[in-house]
């Protein structure tokens, strides 16, 4: 009995210790993650035409959320006009932009800035 005992508890200390997680962070690592493509709103390496397409993107973002967005883009001319692509921050750590699964949308505009399409992150 003492022996079953001693297995049970060497099973139990062993189930206790601390292992690796193979579940995803409901955040994404802030050191895992670039975003040397995806630039703030008022990034200067924005041209004054993608400038006001990221600004027309935030407005209507922001109109849709009800509420301020913070976001990062990236933003595409196609033949029709625009692609931004969009990555919503839940937050920072040690200074650097933290997302989440999903947290990102992609829209089509056209070349005088109506959003044509919306496409959510999945």
């Amino acid at each position: 009995m003492r022996t079953l005992l001693a297995v049970l508890s060497f099973i139990a200390l062993l189930g206790c210790t601390e292992q690796a997680s193979t579940n995803t962070p409901l955040l994404s690592n802030p050191t895992s993650e670039s975003f040397d493509d995806m630039l703030s709103p008022d990034d200067p390496h924005f041209s004054v035409e993608e400038r006001r397409v990221v600004l027309r993107v935030q407005a209507y973002l922001e109109k849709s959320a009800q509420k301020s967005v913070d976001a990062r883009y990236r933003v595409k001319q196609t033949n029709e006009g625009f692609e931004v692509f969009a990555i919503f921050i839940r937050g920072y750590s040690n200074g650097r932009p933290l997302t989440a699964p999903g947290g990102h949308v992609t829209l089509i505009l056209h070349s005088d800035g109506n959003v044509i399409r919306y496409i959510p992150g999945e």
